[in-house]
This record gives structure tokens, sequence and C-alpha cells, in this order.
């Protein structure tokens, strides 16, 4: 078996094993049995369970937030434009892995680059409001963001769920 065909059926196997059972509930022994390679096989590919997680997440968490830093335009304002949900929930999987491995370090990166982005939109998009005010609201809504993938609802639900937000952050133009 090729060295790449054996990297990708461990990333397969842990992103199945941490969707299944979340980044603590699942041991380096218990992937490499799933991947049928050994401990050794693991370590000259990967320096450790961090290490493993990244590979599985983040192609997907760095597109995402690529997508997310292309500025505002006037037509699309919203902090999360329907493009970027979209890519969530074709990626849904991913996405529960990141939001459901909260003692995980790549979880703060995430969150953090994150919220970097919402703060740099909302900046953008809402002018009124003080550097505090856009600190507290992106990280409010990267918080809501997280709990809709947390709570498993449908893209549909999810739509609306953001555009409830949406409405939310649009109504306060002044705090």
């Amino acid at each position: 078996m090729l060295k790449n065909e054996t990297t990708l059926r461990m990333i397969e196997c842990a992103k199945s094993d941490f969707l299944k059972d979340g980044y603590e509930g699942v041991s380096l022994k218990d992937i490499c049995r799933h991947a049928g390679v050994t401990t050794g096989a693991f370590y000259h590919r990967f320096h450790g369970k961090d290490d493993l997680l990244k590979a599985v997440v983040e192609p997907d968490a760095k597109r995402f937030l690529e997508m997310l830093s292309v500025p505002p335009s006037d037509t699309v304002s919203s902090l999360i434009p329907e493009s970027c949900l979209a890519f969530v929930y074709l990626h849904l999987d991913v996405f529960k892995i990141v939001v459901r491995c909260k003692c995980a370090p790549y979880y703060s990166e995430f969150y953090n680059d994150m919220d970097g982005v919402v703060y740099r939109r909302l900046m953008k998009i809402k002018s009124g409001y003080t550097e505090d005010i856009c600190c507290l609201l992106s990280k409010a809504y990267v918080t809501s963001f997280f709990e809709i993938i947390r709570c498993n609802y449908d893209f549909e639900t999810a739509q609306k769920c953001i555009g409830v937000l949406e409405t939310f952050f649009a109504s306060h133009p002044h705090c």
C-alpha cells in the first residue's frame, strides 16, 4: 500500500472516529486499529492526535475562512453569506468535528480566526458600531453560528437561524 493511501485511510478513520466519539472520546490506539496501521506508522505521518485532527478539518475550515474573508459588497452584506453556509453544509461532518472538539487546540485557532473575520465584516457593514461593540458582537455571532452546527439543524433551519441572527444584528444600529 502506498504511503499516501495509508495517510488518507488514517485521516478518514480519524474523521469517522472523531465524529462518532469526539476528540476526547477516541484514542490514537483506536484510530490506528480502525485504519489497520501501527502506532509507529501513525507517528511516521503525524506528531500526535492534534496534528491528525488538523489534517482532518483544516482543509475545509481554511477554505471556509477564505470564502468568508471576501469583503462584503453592496449586494452581499450578511455576516455569513449563504454561499459560506452552503459550504459548511456540504462539509458538515468536518464542521461538526470542529465545533464539538472544544478541548482541542484547533478549536481555539478556528474560533479565533472566524471571530477575526466576522469582526472585520461587522466593522465594514456596521460602521456605526465601536470597535468594542464589534468585538463583543463578533464573538456572540460566532458562538451562535457554532451552536447552529452543534444542534445538528438541517440546512433550511440553519438558513432561518442565520436570518434571525442577521435581522437581530441589523436591527440594532447603535449601542
